[in-house]
């Protein structure tokens, strides 16, 4: 049992590390010039199109934005993307509209992202007016009555505001502008087609 810990840790130590990975990532996605490159084959106008929506809904399947997800996940944001559609000849038309629906999805996606952004400082401000109300009463409380109860009381929640403020700011918002980021990186990609 200790040798399997001792290896499995020695494994995580060896391949959880950005170093383990560069030649991966130099290998399947970067250039001379720094630019990742992603790649896919799409043979059929099916295999690109949701077959669910139309005209002015019509959209790409889900699978090809996870795969540009996936793919682009281990890449930093600050890495020019180049998405390579191979395989399916379309018209110029086609090609522009695609261009159009990735790039739509990504700007919806970066604008639920911001939203989420505005909404967690939002409560993190509304939060750490809360507290400073409460540790506003306790001191009043503390002047006026020294009651131990209500002392208690006007605590915990001075205190509990001002962790749930601390915990969206150091938490949420960091993680949320780390994903508007990466959503970022992806509506800027070049998106070419290819035989």
């Amino acid at each position: 049992m200790n040798n399997i810990k001792k290896e499995s840790d020695e494994i995580i130590r060896k391949y959880s590390n950005k170093e383990q990975l560069k030649d991966y990532i130099k290998k399947e996605f970067l250039t001379d010039d720094e630019d990742a490159h992603i790649y896919i084959v799409i043979e059929d106008r099916h295999d690109l199109f949701d077959k669910r929506t139309v005209e002015s809904q019509l959209d790409i399947k889900n699978d090809i934005y996870s795969y540009i997800d996936n793919k682009a996940a281990v890449l930093d944001n600050s890495t020019k993307l180049h998405f390579h559609i191979k395989g399916l000849i379309t018209s110029e038309e086609d090609e522009e509209n695609v261009k159009k629906i990735i790039r739509e999805h990504y700007a919806i996606e970066l604008y639920k992202s911001q939203r989420e952004y505005k909404l967690n400082k939002y409560k993190m401000l509304t939060l750490i007016l809360l507290g400073i109300i409460m540790l506003s009463i306790y001191a009043i409380v503390y002047i006026w009555t020294k009651s131990a109860f209500l002392l208690e009381v006007f605590g915990f929640l001075f205190s509990f505001a001002l962790w749930q403020a601390f915990e969206i700011f150091m938490y949420n918002l960091s993680d949320i502008r780390f994903n508007s980021e990466s959503i970022a990186q992806k509506l800027l990609m070049n998106i070419d087609f290819e035989l």
